[in-house]
């Protein structure tokens, strides 16, 4: 079966939330009982992650599965008082990646300079 723009999305997610909780892919790996070389082809988006091997990562990573799947994780964290929610810097990261998805999608390269400088802008303000 072929993979999907969902399967790589979860996959790069994956990445970001094993790096931001500190994990190596070989002691991430070797936990899941999983090859590392395994780690890096979910992640790259080379295969789809099967649902009990997405539910143990969950499960080692302390975070809910939808993390995997909501690119806004702290709209999750908040409307839902049952969810832990990540550290901070996780939450930083799922924002930066939407806002890098969303400005990719820019081509014309004068805005892109002007949406650079909005938020060069605004970055100076509290």
């Amino acid at each position: 079966m072929p993979i999907s723009a969902i399967d790589a999305a979860v996959g790069r997610r994956l990445r970001v939330l094993r790096i931001s909780q500190g994990f190596e892919p070989d002691r991430f790996a070797s936990a899941l009982n999983i090859a590392p070389e395994q780690i890096g082809r979910y992640e790259n988006g080379e295969e789809r992650i099967p649902p009990r091997v997405l539910s143990a990562m969950a499960d080692f990573l302390d975070v809910p599965m939808q993390a995997f799947f909501d690119p806004n994780h702290a709209k999750i964290v908040h409307s839902n008082p049952d969810v832990v929610p990540l550290p901070e810097t996780t939450s930083d990261i799922f924002e930066a990646l939407e806002l890098l998805q969303y400005y990719s999608k820019i081509k014309d390269r004068v805005l892109r300079a002007e949406v650079l400088n909005f938020v060069a802008f605004l970055s100076q303000y509290p």
